[in-house]
């Protein structure tokens, strides 16, 4: 049994990998694990990239600049719960065209995540 090629690196925010990774993220395959370090969340993203389906693992720390403006508002004008995550692919798999020093396929897609 012989395994497809890797696809070549695409540099690409298309939407179909954010709806990928819904659907991923749906079947449990894709996983979200929140942590907070310094007081600020942090997000770990962990499964098959949405595009090349290579494991890989995206570690997200939020941050917070003081005094720039309120906060986020959602529904009546309370702060909002959601925080979204554009996650790169950062595989360790090969992909022909990537440029040098470049990991991953080169996928970006987005994450909401609520945080109540």
């Amino acid at each position: 049994m012989s395994e497809e090629p890797a696809l070549d690196y695409l540099l690409t925010t298309d939407f179909k990998w954010t709806r990928r990774a819904f659907e991923l993220l749906q079947a449990s395959q894709l996983t979200v694990d929140p942590y907070e370090a310094g007081g600020a969340p942090c997000f770990v993203v962990s499964g098959p990239c949405p595009r090349c389906e290579h494991h890989m693992t995206d570690r997200q720390v939020t941050t917070a600049l003081a005094g720039l403006a309120g906060p986020d508002r959602g529904v009546e004008g309370r702060p909002s719960t959601e925080v979204l995550l554009d996650v790169t692919c950062g595989c360790v798999g090969e992909h022909g065209n990537a440029p040098e020093g470049a990991v991953g396929c080169g996928a970006s897609f987005r994450i909401a995540v609520v945080t109540e």
